[in-house]
């Protein structure tokens, strides 16, 4: 259950146990689901109680579909096929490196853009919640890629697995 074998020289076992192809598609998909979810709820926050926030509502959303068509749908479609080609590997391992240090950037530059221009009861704070909302949107709608992969099924719904 550790990922290696009994016999194998000590110094070449892996210092974790190793997850599995499935396990690492669910753990992405899951990371990527906690990620939307944080956003959409401090995106209706911001925007919440606001005379115009249909309309931040609308182009969150709008902006939202199109990033995740457009940019995220390719990045999780790598991170499936990255998964499916290294197998069995270490569990946090399920993102590069790279996409790591991607997610460290993206949380620091909303905490910066939180404490340096939005001021409650503003209207910096409803635009960032329409920036939030359209990024927990993306999010959303790509992570389909992470649980199509985990079921076994194509992004057309065919079985592949």
């Amino acid at each position: 259950m550790t990922g290696h074998r009994e016999n194998e020289p000590l110094a070449r076992r892996p210092l974790w146990p190793l997850a599995g192809v499935r396990m690492q598609l669910v753990a992405g998909a899951v990371m990527w689901l906690i990620g939307a979810s944080i956003l959409l709820v401090r995106g209706a926050g911001y925007i919440q109680g606001r005379s115009w926030h249909a309309w931040a509502l609308a182009a969150g959303l709008a902006l939202g579909v199109l990033k995740s068509r457009y940019m995220l749908e390719g990045v999780a479609e790598r991170a499936v096929d990255r998964i499916h080609a290294r197998g069995r590997a270490w569990l946090p391992s399920f993102f590069s490196l790279r996409s790591w240090g991607f997610v460290a950037l993206m949380m620091g530059g909303g905490m910066a853009l939180r404490r340096l221009v939005v001021a409650p009861d503003q209207i910096g704070a409803g635009i960032l919640g329409a920036i939030y909302l359209g990024v927990g949107a993306a999010l959303l709608l790509a992570d389909r890629v992470f649980w199509h992969a985990v079921f076994g099924r194509s992004r057309n719904g065919a079985v592949t697995g």
